[in-house]
């Protein structure tokens, strides 16, 4: 069996992980499609941009251990399914999704901070259509799960 190697993403909302991604996609890597019981946004296609699922769906999933790895966050779960984990090259996790790693998978990783400006960020978010208070929140959230991460390879900074 060939020993998998994997890019994991990781970064704050509207930090740039999905165009990243789409950039190795462009190189051939295969990517993870994550499983998501939140609602699409504008231009989200299902199987490309997430599995959408219901929250029905993702608890049957996890009591028949169907993720790798998942998380809670902002009222919605996401994950990694099991299958996906051991057939594709390229990841986007949240940080509680990296502690969940395995060390053996984690040897294998690079992980990639994705860390944008907070202020392209807010403009990213404003362009989805996001009000004022959903943006705040997210920053708020953000800064609880990434001020004090240091779980990664490779800082990529953007302004």
């Amino acid at each position: 069996m060939k020993k998998q190697k994997r890019i994991i993403l990781v970064g704050p909302t509207a930090s740039g992980k999905n165009f990243i991604r789409s950039k190795f996609a462009e190189k051939g890597f295969s990517f993870d499609v994550s499983y998501t019981t939140r609602e699409p946004r504008e231009g989200e296609e299902f199987g490309v941009d997430y599995n959408f699922i219901s929250k029905e769906e993702f608890k049957k999933m996890i009591k028949d251990k169907a993720f790798y790895e998942w998380v809670e966050y902002n009222g919605n779960y996401y994950g990694t399914g099991l299958w996906e984990f051991k057939h594709s090259d390229v990841f986007i996790m949240e940080t509680d999704g990296i502690k969940h790693l395995k060390p053996k998978h984690r040897k294998k990783s690079l992980v990639l901070f994705v860390n944008t400006a907070e202020n392209v960020r807010i403009d990213r978010m404003k362009e989805r259509g996001w009000d004022n208070e959903k943006i705040a929140d997210r920053i708020k959230t953000d800064k609880e799960k990434f001020d004090n991460f240091t779980d990664f390879d490779l800082q990529i900074q953007s302004v």
